[in-house]
């Protein structure tokens, strides 16, 4: 249907009955199982077309081609469908580490009336993340109140390592032929310290390092790094 009426279902399903077994119980304070699945279909422009005569049943009209003429002029179609994540496990032991991971996947495709062809463009990514949380942190440069007392909260590590696989195919429907356009393969380090200073301000040390090798050769590899330090001030409600 080209303006389907009722929304296809997204979901997503998050599980933590295992967390409730005694044997994850001894060294485990949580664990979640995690679920989900986006789909977006869209259409960037259409317009009526003035010659057609008929209903959605019957189509009467042909041009000067001998093509039946259509209700509307459809420019481009596109289906995106993420499966965010398709697996998704979270740790968090009764030391304070954490652990998780998660497997994404996703595809768009894109037909495209003005070309004949279909873009197809998948995704697959595979995400390994860690943190620790240091209990009560005195920073020696940090003092609040009029006492000038040293603040004492707890100080959060986090570091996650991360594979992403793109790949473009362009389907030619005339020629009946598929072509690899594009793709490259990512590896992501991000790393990032977290301290709240008070209830409204929170202080985070971060550094990202992300690193693409294309699959062709016409696209050359990149390698980028960022680093900084935010601040997050909590307006009082």
């Amino acid at each position: 249907e080209r303006f389907p009426k009722i929304p296809k279902p997204n979901w997503r399903i998050s599980y933590d009955g295992l967390s409730k077994l005694k044997f994850f119980q001894s060294f485990l304070q949580s664990l979640t199982l995690s679920h989900g699945y986006r789909s977006v279909y869209s259409i960037n422009s259409f317009t009526q077309n003035l010659q057609y005569k008929g209903n959605n049943e019957n189509h009467i009209g042909i041009d000067t081609v001998n093509n039946i003429i259509p209700k509307y002029d459809f420019q481009q179609i596109s289906i995106a469908e993420q499966f965010s994540p398709l697996i998704g496990i979270d740790l968090t032991f009764k030391n304070s580490l954490q652990m998780r991971f998660e497997y994404k996947r996703d595809r768009t495709v894109s037909l495209s009336y003005a070309s004949i062809q279909v873009t197809e463009v998948r995704g697959e990514e595979y995400t390994v993340g860690a943190g620790y949380k240091f209990k009560r942190v005195k920073l020696p440069f940090v003092r609040v109140g009029p006492a000038k007392t040293r603040v004492v909260n707890d100080l959060n590590l986090k570091a996650d390592l991360g594979l992403r696989k793109n790949t473009t195919l362009i389907r030619k429907l005339v020629e009946n032929a598929n072509q690899p356009s594009s793709g490259s393969t990512s590896i992501s380090v991000k790393v990032s310290l977290d301290y709240n200073i008070s209830d409204r301000i929170n202080l985070k040390l971060f550094a990202d390092k992300l690193i693409t090798n294309p699959f062709v050769s016409t696209s050359f590899p990149t390698s980028t790094l960022t680093a900084g330090l935010t601040i997050r001030f909590t307006l009082a409600q």
